[in-house]
């Protein structure tokens, strides 16, 4: 099947609106279940209604498979000498960001030890050094950034991707035997668990970004009459079926209904943006734009303005939900300055710098 869609890949709005949406319901879950500690609130804030949030990573997984394969489709078989660029993009789009996010995080840890004459990274120890620093995935699971553990699985899904680089029939196979393996570990059909935690649903949720991301570039996608209230009930369902049904959260079933529900929204907003570009409200672009460095760094960011409520007596006169809406606005705000004032001009700094220069045309001569 031949693409219907430029080499190029244009810029969805609506991808942006929806990452947006997905890092708001990771923001929100984690800033009720932030003041649950002793010495802010004890519980989970507002009787945990926002315990489904983290459906928004599972959403990021196959976004990320849709991503990288809706963008660099033109490059898929052809990579021999552009895997090298390749990975430099996902390197600067990935680390700098992270490791200041890191070093905001451990940094004031890291002092308070060194000034009160103890070890300074007494609880950094050797073994995690991998997966803290370099979000190698084969190791344990990196220290102070907790959501970083799922950006261990991203880099692995970076660098599988350039199997399709190199050799898209061949890659495509490889990938085909992946997903069968997965299932194959989760009903017990396999002697021991993958390694790299291979094996994972994630994993799978991955594999169905990718497999929408070619749909999306080879073909017209079908959009049918009510189709978004279709695509909104099957995300609810998923929704619904991962928290309350019979395997219970976080199985390999829910895993599944949540991929196969978030491949069906992007599927529908690619659909639309085939037919006429789709206008979104400017500040959810501009806050997906900015949704890694939210991501990153919201819980910094909450358990800074948390504390700082505690400090000032504030946490015990106002209100619950005022004190939630106060924690979310200042990491909304403070992850979007992040991102548009540090995170996106690295990013672009970086890339120019590496950019090959262009060849001057000489100068016609008699």
């Amino acid at each position: 099947m031949s693409p219907t869609a430029p080499a190029h890949a244009p810029r969805l709005a609506s991808i942006e609106a929806a990452r947006a949406l997905a890092a708001l319901a990771v923001v929100l879950m984690h800033a009720t279940h932030l003041m649950r500690v002793p010495q802010f609130s004890g519980h989970v804030a507002l009787g945990g209604m926002f315990d489904f949030g983290y459906v928004g990573v599972d959403f990021f997984f196959v976004l990320s498979g849709f991503i990288i394969t809706y963008v660099h489709h033109a490059e898929l078989g052809r990579g021999a000498g552009r895997w090298p660029g390749y990975l430099w993009k996902r390197f600067v789009r990935v680390f700098p960001i992270y490791w200041l996010v890191l070093a905001m995080t451990a940094g004031p840890s890291i002092a308070a030890r060194w000034l009160a004459g103890r070890t300074p990274v007494s609880e950094l120890g050797a073994q995690d050094i991998p997966g803290t620093l370099l979000l190698w995935i084969g190791g344990h699971e990196p220290a102070y950034v907790g959501v970083a553990w799922s950006l261990q699985y991203e880099v692995l899904f970076y660098l599988s991707f350039c199997v399709l680089l190199l050799h898209l029939r061949g890659g495509l196979a490889l990938y085909g035997l992946w997903a069968v393996l997965v299932v194959a570990q989760a009903f017990g059909a396999l002697p021991g668990a993958l390694p790299l935690k291979l094996g994972d649903p994630h994993c799978l949720q991955f594999l169905m970004g990718v497999a929408t991301g070619l749909l999306a570039r080879r073909a017209a996608l079908p959009l049918v009459r009510r189709q978004w209230g279709l695509v909104g009930a099957a995300f609810v369902g998923a929704v619904l079926y991962e928290r309350l049904g019979a395997q219970g959260a976080h199985a390999f079933g829910g895993r599944v209904a949540l991929g196969l529900a978030s491949a069906l929204m992007l599927a529908t907003l690619v659909a639309m943006e085939q037919r006429r570009p789709v206008r979104v409200p400017a500040v959810l672009a501009q806050l997906g734009a900015a949704s890694y460095s939210l991501y990153l760094a919201h819980c910094l960011l909450i358990n800074i303005v948390l504390a700082l409520l505690a400090k000032t007596g504030l946490y015990r006169a106002l209100p619950e939900f005022v004190i939630f809406a106060v924690a979310v606005a200042a990491a909304v705000t403070g992850g979007w300055l992040i991102g548009r004032c540090v995170e996106l001009p690295v990013v672009a700094w970086l890339r120019r710098r590496t950019a090959s220069p262009r060849l001057a045309r000489p100068a016609a001569t008699a």
